[in-house]
C-alpha cells in the first residue's frame, strides 16, 4: 500500500511537467461592447481570499491520488501562494508565485524540480487570475453568454465562456491554437470561488484534476 502511495504521487509529480494537444474550434471575434468587458473577469475573485480545495488527480490508465491544495492570493498584487498537502496534513510543496517569479518555500521529492513548480503555479494562475492584458475580442449572447479571447505576449490564447449562475469554461491553446489546457467551473460560487473545478491536460501525458471546494474564505 506504502509503495502503491509512493509510486501514485511520483506520477502525479510528473504529470505536470508535460502537457498534450488536441483540436477545438476556435471562436473568432469581433471588439465588444464596453459594458460588456466586465463580464469576461466574473470568474475571477476581486479581493484578498485563500481557500481550501480537495483534488483527486486522475491519471491515465486510471491511477488516482488525493491531495488537500490550500490557496492565497491577492489578485491586486498578482500574487498566489500554492500549498499541497498529504489528506493527513503533511506538507508536500509549498510555493509563492508575484507576477511572473515563483519562490518555492518547501518541496519534497517528486515535487521539488523547478519544472513542476512552474507547471503547477501555471495551472493555479488559470484557475484563479485572469490575464494581465485586456481581452483581445469579446461577445454577450443574447442568453448572457460571455466569451472572452485573450491572446499573452507569448503568443498563447485563453479563451473563457460562461454565464453567471452556469458554468464556464477556460480554454489554454498553444501558438498554434491547439488546447493544451481545459477548465470547467461548476457552481455554486462561493465568495466568487467555483465550488467544483475540473482541469483536464492532454497528450502526451494527460491527466485530469478534480477539486473541490472545501473551505472559502474573503
Amino acid at each position: 500500500m506504502i509503495r502503491r502511495k509512493g509510486l501514485h504521487l511520483y506520477l502525479l509529480g510528473l504529470l505536470i511537467l508535460s502537457i498534450g494537444c488536441v483540436p477545438k474550434p476556435k471562436i473568432t471575434l469581433s471588439p465588444g461592447l464596453p459594458e460588456d468587458l466586465p463580464g469576461c473577469y466574473a470568474i475571477f475573485p476581486t479581493g484578498p481570499w485563500e481557500s481550501v480545495h480537495r483534488i483527486e488527480a486522475t491519471l491515465r490508465g486510471g491511477a488516482s491520488s488525493s491531495l488537500l491544495g490550500v490557496t492565497k492570493s491577492e489578485p491586486s498584487e498578482r500574487r498566489l501562494q500554492s500549498i499541497l498537502l498529504t489528506p493527513e496534513g503533511f506538507i508536500l510543496f509549498d510555493a509563492e508565485r508575484r507576477e511572473s517569479e515563483i519562490s518555492v518555500r518547501k518541496a519534497v521529492a517528486p515535487f521539488d524540480s523547478p519544472a513542476f513548480a512552474r507547471g503547477l503555479m501555471e495551472d493555479v494562475s488559470l484557475l484563479f487570475l485572469p490575464p494581465q492584458v485586456k481581452p483581445r475580442t469579446w461577445r454577450k449572447e443574447t442568453d448572457g453568454t460571455m466569451i472572452c479571447n485573450w491572446e499573452d505576449p507569448d503568443d498563447t490564447q485563453i479563451e473563457i465562456r460562461g454565464s453567471t449562475g452556469s458554468s464556464w469554461r477556460i480554454l489554454r491553446r498553444n501558438k498554434q491554437g491547439e488546447v493544451i489546457k481545459e477548465v470547467v467551473l461548476n457552481g455554486p460560487f462561493v465568495n466568487g470561488l467555483a465550488s467544483r473545478v475540473e482541469l483536464r491536460a492532454f497528450k502526451p501525458a494527460s491527466y485530469k484534476l478534480r477539486m473541490t471546494l472545501v473551505q472559502p474564505s474573503p
